[in-house]
């Protein structure tokens, strides 16, 4: 039974009708046998580079005069079925590869009342798309394994200099970026709910609560031997997948070869010093800086870390604010770092990552915990002078936690959209401040040149 072909009613495309033209996302045809090859592969060629320059739309049934104007072309075929979507589509399968779904819209003219065929080509491809056969004109027309590109004239060709490639490449990683970040947006929104591994969170925060209150009892009897500190940064993690638990001293050189060095103090770091070597307690490796530089060390609880790693793949950071141990630029508990958050958190992500690929788990979840902790009262400062930012932002709440379940696979590329989202609701605090997406991205990205 033949389908009936129905019209659409589209301002763009009957525009395309009405007043026909080329561009880079737009070709037009004449009427192309597409019974034959020839007409098969003049039809997927231009299909292809349409394909790879990000989507568009072929027009036929007209062709083009002196001067560049274009007109109904003659020998217009009695019926539109040899155009129909099937066909056109049957056509990519067997020329294209990777292959994909055409549209294909019938126009009305607006003065003969005849209708015309616009076929709309996706874009967005992960992929560069390239020939997946010739054509029997000795591959003149399409050649088998050729990727093809519009290029301004408009053409149809194929790449011929470093900058096309890297166009066509980019293109296709900047795709297959987005589609990445909008997964990531819509499981950190709600839309999409994380895949969570039942009780794993749970079993997470109450390891993590020990040590915590064991460092915030006072003086001596404290894990760090320090005085509670004024605020605090705390991060926990989980790996959730199969692997093979390490035996102790195993997870310590697992631990070695995890550290991300992007920073002067990284997290979970192992220095190479006998008095704050790892040690085994409660069948995991602890470790503590709580001695480091004598009696100046109290002074700067940036740089009193404990933390700990079971080869159950759990790990725990406790670290005092950095901005309190700066004395001639703040006094300790009255400001709160602009920057400093989005490196911690980031640099805690990627350790995850790195962990989670040594111990050599396959398709691994993170599950992923931070707290902020000490914060009522202080201010918001930029202490390092790289960012402007008005005075009197002060946050009333003094504690947030913040959680979320993410697959390792994509902390890497992305990172800024998961620390934006993880710390958003942080900076809130401090009088409704809207952190910038813009800072987060230029901070990783400064973080991330930094090789220690």
């Amino acid at each position: 039974m033949r389908k009936l072909i129905v019209p659409v009613a589209d301002a763009q495309l009957e525009a395309l009708v009405t007043s026909p033209r080329e561009d880079l996302h737009i070709e037009v045809k004449s009427w192309l046998d597409l019974a034959d090859g020839l007409g098969k592969a003049t039809l997927a060629k231009a299909i292809i580079a349409l394909a790879n320059h990000g989507g568009g739309f072929i027009l036929l049934g007209f062709e083009e005069l002196p001067g560049g104007v274009f007109e109904p072309a003659p020998n217009r075929p009695a019926t539109l079925a040899g155009y129909s979507q099937d066909g056109v589509n049957g056509i990519v399968q067997s020329y294209v590869a990777p292959p994909f779904h055409c549209t294909v819209h019938y126009v009305r003219h607006p003065g003969s009342g005849d209708l015309f065929p616009i076929i709309a080509i996706p874009g967005g491809h992960k992929v560069p798309v390239q020939a997946a056969r010739g054509s029997s004109d000795n591959n003149k027309t399409l050649a088998n394994g050729r990727y093809y590109i519009r290029r301004p004239g408009p053409q149809s060709m194929e790449p011929s200099t470093p900058e096309e490639w890297r166009e066509l490449v980019g293109r296709c990683v900047r795709a297959g970026r987005e589609d990445l970040l909008e997964a990531i947006r819509d499981v950190l929104s709600g839309n999409v709910p994380a895949a969570e591994v039942p009780g794993l969170l749970d079993s997470l925060l109450d390891w993590a609560e020990e040590p915590t209150a064991a460092w915030l009892t006072s003086g001596e009897e404290s894990v760090l031997k320090l005085p509670p500190p004024k605020g605090y940064f705390r991060a926990a993690y989980a790996i959730d997948g199969e692997f093979e638990r390490p035996t102790l001293p195993q997870l310590l050189e697992l631990l070695k070869r995890s550290t991300v060095r992007h920073t002067g103090w990284p997290a979970w770091s192992v220095l190479h010093r006998a008095e704050f070597a790892p040690f085994v307690n409660g069948g995991a490796l602890e470790c503590t800086y709580g001695s480091f530089g004598g009696e100046k060390f109290i002074q700067d609880p940036g740089h009193a870390d404990y933390w700990r790693a079971s080869p159950e793949g759990r790990l725990f950071l406790l670290r005092g604010f950095f901005e309190d141990g700066r004395p001639e630029r703040a006094t300790p508990g009255t400001v709160f770092s602009l920057t400093t958050p989005v490196w911690r958190v980031g640099e805690c992500l990627l350790h995850a990552a790195a962990l989670a690929q040594n111990l050599g788990v396959t398709d691994a979840k993170i599950v992923f915990s931070t707290r902020w902790a000490g914060l009522a009262g202080r201010e918001l400062k930029d202490l390092d002078g790289r960012r402007y930012l008005s005075e009197g932002y002060r946050a009333r709440q003094d504690q947030i936690d913040r959680s979320i379940t993410v697959e390792a696979s994509i902390i890497g590329d992305g990172l800024p959209e998961i620390v934006f989202e993880l710390l958003t609701p942080l900076y809130e605090l401090f009088d409704l401040f809207v952190l910038p997406r813009a800072m987060v991205e230029g901070e990783l990205r400064e973080m991330r040149k930094n090789s220690f």
